[in-house]
């Protein structure tokens, strides 16, 4: 017990956040990187330093949004003070996940004392070198801040079950309610946390016991009640704030599946969800297949000893998400971030189980070897790392490269249509830009009946494939049967079309010869 009251070393802690300091740093200050790519990135950003910035500067409620609040919000505070800028976003995310490392240390030593410094040490050691967690501090996304509040609150939890502090409990839910807020998917790992506190209270019993459960309920209800509130209050077709509830099913059919109809069009993936997941900690920007293994061992440590906190906490968060991705419709590398922490504690307790037969064995040999699987693992995570950061950020640079390429194209007044990059064109580029997805026949007829010139930006296969039944691929089909498509140049999978005109209606046939004949030239 007394090692629990210990205290860690200050400069452990420091090193493992720096180490995702340093990388995710050196990775955005190389590159130039700032951290918005695809679509949800710029998402994120225009909400919180539009809406977010203007509701609290008027000291009211932020308005409805996709996602939930709990990222956007951090990142409109600090913007106030780096200027409405990504770089708000960013610092909000690379201080996440500098932190993640330290909380899986101070995890698997609450609940682990009897492995000393061994298990803490690489499982934090594990988290810090995880690739994936590299390029999620360096974005502008929710991940990280969502993982960092997930695991300060199960270490808080698990203190709380050692000692029975109150504010151990309260940091715990509020932790986990910001956690939720942030990321729906850790309400989810909130279950299996209340069920550990729920048997701690149980067995404490008395009036202290139901005091603190109800101190716990008012502050997990004060960060959770307004956002589930605006959710139910909301009139419109979406949910506030519950985009991913409308977007996201799950059903146990879909553990052997490959291919899922979904809002995203028809989804073929290589692999069986249950394999996909499965075998994600062996992939070299996780845990590599050379320190995966260790995460069997300490599964099998802690299912041997039967202590509820280890068993609820680190098996209960790790299989609640686990089964939770194998039954949805996607597949993201980046979703496997979710159980990283019971991952890492759980490879940290392998470690320590092997670092005990080599210690009976009075191996020096063995030792050796191990501490050298240890370094080499690390090195090869830390190059998986830095190599799927920076193929993201040449993905952004490609996608930035397509919008000049595109801008050199166009007469100065003219319009462009496009899909998946509509986003990136609104940022970087001049031309009003329109989505393709948001809209439909009687839109684009609207935007026909305008003189300026208007042009389309499309990866025509994902059209004829993936999107051909929704509103990218239906909308590409009009547009080509109607008023026509004219291929002006190629980049990539891209092709820019010219779009042509409608006919005139027939009321319109008095009209000047120069309306009626717009799209020429």
């Amino acid at each position: 017990m007394q090692y629990i009251d210990a205290r860690t070393p200050a400069w452990w802690l420091a090193g493992l956040a720096a180490v995702v300091l340093l990388a995710g740093g050196a990775l955005i200050l190389l590159h130039g990187f700032d951290g918005l790519y695809g679509q949800d990135p710029f998402a994120y950003f225009a909400y919180a330093m539009g809406p977010v910035r203007e509701s609290l500067l008027a000291a009211r409620p932020p308005p409805p949004f996709f996602w939930p609040p709990g990222y956007p919000l951090p990142v409109a505070l600090l913007s106030f003070i780096t200027g409405p800028t990504p770089l708000a976003g960013q610092l909000i995310s690379l201080a996440a996940g500098a932190l993640i490392p330290v909380f899986t240390f101070l995890l698997c030593r609450e609940l682990r004392p009897q492995d000393g410094a061994v298990a803490p040490l690489v499982a934090g050691l594990l988290a810090a070198f995880t690739g994936q967690l590299w390029q999620s501090s360096t974005v502008v996304m929710s991940d990280t801040t969502a993982l960092a509040c997930a695991t300060a609150g199960a270490w808080s939890l698990a203190r709380y079950g050692r000692s029975l502090r109150l504010r151990w409990l309260l940091l715990a839910a509020a932790a986990l309610a910001w956690a939720t807020i942030t990321r729906w998917i850790y309400g989810l790992v909130a279950v299996p946390c209340t069920a550990y506190a729920l048997l701690v209270l149980w067995h404490s019993g008395g009036r202290k016991a139901a005091g603190h459960a109800a101190a716990a309920a008012l502050v997990t209800g004060l960060i959770l009640g307004p956002v589930l509130l605006a959710m139910v209050a909301s009139r419109s077709d979406a949910a506030a704030f519950g985009g991913n509830f409308q977007v996201y099913s799950w059903h146990p059919a879909r553990f052997f599946g490959r291919a899922f109809m979904t809002a995203d069009g028809l989804l073929r993936h290589e692999l069986p969800n249950v394999l996909y997941y499965g075998l994600a900690p062996a992939r070299w920007a996780y845990f590599t297949p050379l320190l995966a293994p260790l995460i069997l061992p300490g599964i099998a440590a802690v299912v041997r000893r039967r202590d509820a906190a280890a068993l609820l906490i680190l098996l209960g968060w790790a299989g609640i998400v686990f089964a939770f991705h194998i039954g949805a419709p996607y597949q993201n590398f980046r979703f496997t971030l979710a159980f990283l922490p019971p991952l890492a504690v759980l490879a940290g307790i392998g470690t320590a189980w092997v670092a005990r037969v080599a210690g009976a064995r009075r191996s020096r040999r063995t030792a050796i070897a191990a501490c050298l699987l240890l370094a080499g693992g690390l090195g090869l995570m830390a190059a998986a790392g830095t190599h799927a950061t920076r193929v993201l950020i040449g993905r952004k640079d490609d996608s930035v490269a397509a919008v000049r390429w595109v801008e050199s194209r166009l007469p100065p007044d003219a319009r462009i249509a496009t899909f998946g990059l509509a986003l990136t064109f609104r940022h970087y580029a001049s031309a009003d830009t329109y989505e393709l997805y948001e809209l439909d026949p009687a839109a684009l007829t609207e935007l026909l009946e305008d003189p300026r010139p208007l042009f389309l930006f499309v990866d025509t296969a994902g059209l004829h494939g993936q999107w051909r039944d929704l509103a990218p691929g239906t909308n590409y089909r009009w547009l080509e049967r109607g008023p026509g498509l004219t291929a002006a140049g190629d980049r990539g999978a891209y092709t820019l079309f010219r779009v042509g005109c409608l006919p005139p209606p027939p009321l319109r046939l008095r009209q000047s010869s120069d309306q009626a004949g717009r799209c020429s030239g």
